[in-house]
């Protein structure tokens, strides 16, 4: 009995491994497909889509089919709202170069006020997509539940920045295994901490 517990967590193990080796090459293939500027975001929404019905327990469907289809189907707003994230990312990085070329006062405030800026950003980044694929929102209100919930919700957001730091070590020292897991653990990661984050803000709200 002992033996057959271990060898249906093996197979859950290789299977989630597997999954999850495949749903990256998908992520690569369909943003080299769109050039990269226009396919990396649908891929990417894609890729969460997909990762959120598996956590969800959801598993009889087509990996493939679903995956184009999201892809499509987000295609527009997926890089209107990543186009926004990195004009966003972008102003604020300008702002902190010129200000780290003074030498006043002001410049010093300005330049920890930009780097306050994009840390915040980064961990809005966390929740952005997980939130994209779980409720049918505004790219406003998309990113104000972010902004909200990396403020609001510290544990989960230290859980992604921890889970997330390790998963880019792990590529850094290891980087045969981005093809297959660099973008799709980092994905599950972020999806799994912020469906936890979802119910409890949901059961809290009740």
């Amino acid at each position: 009995m002992e033996n057959g517990g271990h060898l249906t967590r093996l197979y859950v193990i290789c299977e989630w491994i597997a999954r999850l080796a495949y749903i990256n090459l998908l992520w690569i293939g369909f943003s080299v497909a769109g050039f990269i500027l226009f396919g990396l975001m649908p891929a990417t929404a894609a890729m969460f889509t997909i990762i959120r019905k598996w956590i969800m327990g959801e598993n009889d469907f087509s990996i493939l089919q679903t995956f184009w289809q999201t892809y499509k189907t987000d295609f527009l707003k997926s890089n209107a709202l990543g186009g926004i994230l990195m004009t966003i990312g972008g102003l604020i990085f300008l702002d902190l170069r010129i200000s780290q070329s003074g030498t006043t006062a002001f410049s010093l405030v300005m330049s920890l006020l930009m780097i306050s800026g994009l840390f915040i950003l980064l961990i809005m980044f966390l929740y952005v997509w997980p939130i994209f694929v779980h409720f049918n929102l505004s790219i406003f209100n998309i990113l104000k539940t972010a902004f909200v919930l990396s403020i609001s919700q510290p544990i989960f957001t230290i859980v992604m920045i921890v889970g997330s730091l390790a998963v880019y070590f792990t590529m850094m020292n290891i980087p045969g295994l981005i093809p297959f897991f660099g973008g799709s653990l980092l994905a599950f990661i972020m999806m799994w901490s912020s469906s936890l984050c979802f119910n409890k803000v949901m059961k809290d709200s009740n």
